[in-house]
């Protein structure tokens, strides 16, 4: 790679780094997503692991999240006695035990995204209209442009 392109890299990742911040600050925080939950930060963070997966081993989930193997049993067992996920016998492989996502847990995230969707259109409507389609157009940019990476 040349200086040049060294540089580029540098730069779009000290801009990415701070948009990131930005979006943490401003638009999106973690915390704010989480509070008001009857449930952990631990388990919701299991359950939008499961959201994108459909099914994972209770050892995939684990070494995703980083969280120990021996933590993961509580996390699970606590998630299935409140009804969010279940556990099964993996079809193709007897030995394997997979974890899913009830209907409850589907319709929890549902209402999350629903509320976390009215806090930011509650914070971008302050924007003027040539900012909202400039936001809109860099957004779809960088999704496209994200969706490329490794």
């Amino acid at each position: 790679m040349s200086n040049n392109t060294n540089n580029n890299i540098e730069e779009v990742s000290n801009n990415l780094f701070g948009l990131l911040m930005h979006i943490h600050n401003k638009l999106f925080n973690a915390n704010q997503m989480v509070k008001g939950l009857h449930i952990p930060p631990s388990h919701a963070k299991v359950i939008y692991f499961l959201s994108r997966k459909e099914s994972s081993s209770v050892s995939e989930i684990a070494e995703h999240l980083c969280i120990s193997k021996p933590n993961m049993t509580p996390i699970i067992d606590k998630l299935i006695v409140e009804d969010f996920v279940c556990r099964y016998t993996d079809p193709d492989d007897r030995r394997k035990i997979k974890v899913k996502l009830t209907d409850q847990a589907y319709d929890f995230i549902k209402e999350r995204e629903k509320n976390i969707k009215a806090n930011l259109y509650n914070k971008i409507s302050s924007l003027d209209v040539d900012d909202l389609e400039n936001l809109n157009l860099s957004i779809k940019d960088m999704n496209e442009i994200i969706s490329k990476l490794k």
